[in-house]
């Protein structure tokens, strides 16, 4: 970025940053607004102003696999149609340029992708984390690999029915921040693959021209009881509602014996109690779902769990606690 635009930046973010912090303590009064506004505002690092002297950080990038997209597929790792859905079917000779969420065939993914996606391929199915820095794609470590056991599936028995893969976040914004690449990504599926974002603003019912613009999202709690998508994106309380409570039911009896996967992103978040009581959860969900824990693939992404040797037994430990199984079929796989 040149510097002059880097200056800009700058700028804009000490000014916004003083301006809102100003608005939200309601100070009425004129002049006070203004002193306080011309005080606040002083460019960044001066003694006195709202924001300290940016930091610039050096990064290198992620060590790449070696082979593209297409070549992982030529090879049978990825499905045809996944990679078609992926790339948009952009030709392999296709332009620089790279739409939302596209994952053109001539791109190389990252080693640590390449390596989660060959260990969650495995049998008998072992729990996975991932540890990688902010960008490195975590994501898709664990998603391309559901995606491309669900397309596969579908090419079987077309439609699918049940929830299949469970994804754990903490946060609601979190978890609207997956609507955009879910639906790009199932959207070629014609709503076989289809998936749902359950928290506590999801509506009882649609109507109908609504719903019916985007098949591949299930976006009312009716329909998802109704015929649950094989991709589900929640929190721990909807999970928990969702275990006890007698309109969701079908649900459960709909997803006995299919849950295949249960990620939980941003796993730092699960410490002390609250780790004890996410163990729990999980124990009580698979339960419901009428599956054991070495009939499902657990996968728990974070860019703060740590590294070196010691990290990874530790994190081994604490997917190995979460999820039930043995510490020692843990997998740890470091960007």
């Amino acid at each position: 970025m040149p510097t002059a635009d880097i200056a800009a930046l700058i700028n804009n973010l000490s000014t916004r940053a003083a301006d809102a912090a100003i608005a939200r303590n309601r100070i009425v009064h004129g002049p006070l607004r203004e002193a306080l506004r011309d005080r606040v505002r002083l460019p960044a690092g001066v003694p006195g102003s709202f924001l300290a002297e940016p930091l610039f950080e050096a990064m290198f990038s992620w060590k790449a696999a070696g082979r593209t997209m297409q070549q992982l597929t030529d090879t049978g790792l990825l499905h045809p149609a996944l990679v078609a859905a992926l790339a948009k079917d952009q030709p392999i000779a296709a332009t620089d340029r790279v739409e939302r969420n596209t994952f053109p065939r001539r791109r190389t993914p990252y080693r640590h992708q390449v390596e989660s996606w060959l260990k969650l391929r495995e049998d008998p199915p072992r729990p996975l984390v991932v540890t990688s820095g902010t960008g490195s794609g975590k994501t898709e470590c664990f998603l391309v690999p559901i995606l491309d056991d669900l397309y596969r599936q579908r090419e079987r028995l077309g439609r699918l029915i049940g929830v299949q893969a469970l994804f754990l976040y903490p946060l609601n914004a979190l978890i609207a921040s997956q609507r955009d690449r879910l639906s790009d990504w199932t959207e070629p599926s014609d709503s076989d693959v289809r998936f749902c974002l359950y928290n506590g603003n999801t509506p009882e019912q649609m109507r109908g021209d609504e719903a019916a613009r985007t098949p591949w999202e299930v976006r009312d709690r009716r329909t998802l009881r109704a015929a649950p998508p094989p991709i589900l994106v929640t929190n721990a309380t909807m999970l928990e509602y969702m275990l006890v409570r007698a309109a969701d039911n079908p649900i459960l009896a709909q997803s006995r014996g299919r849950l295949r996967w249960i990620v939980l992103d941003e796993a730092h978040t699960f410490v002390g109690s609250q780790a004890a009581e996410m163990a729990l959860l999980l124990r009580r969900t698979l339960h419901a779902f009428g599956v054991t824990p070495d009939q499902v693939r657990f996968v728990a992404t974070s860019a703060t769990l740590g590294e070196g040797e010691a990290a990874r037994q530790g994190l081994r430990e604490f997917l190995a606690r979460l999820s039930g199984r043995a510490t020692d079929d843990v997998h740890v796989v470091v960007g």
